[in-house]
């Protein structure tokens, strides 16, 4: 996964750094409507502010009570 932190705090994430640049569009068209990015400048956020993100899901052994 691919993440980044908006200037605003909101953490956004997704599969890679294509749908990454997507989501960040869409995050400012909805919650920061005044700038109006365009597709280059999602891109310049993404190339220079993105990092991996990894979610780790333990795996818990069975325990039988009895």
């Amino acid at each position: 996964m691919r993440a980044l932190l908006c200037h605003c705090r909101a953490h956004l994430e997704a599969i890679d750094d294509q749908a990454l640049a997507e989501e960040v569009r869409e995050h400012l068209l909805r919650d920061h409507p005044d700038l109006r990015p365009t597709d280059e400048q999602a891109w310049e956020i993404v190339s220079t502010r993105a990092y991996h993100f990894e979610v780790y899901v333990p795996e818990y052994a069975e325990v039988s009570i009895e």
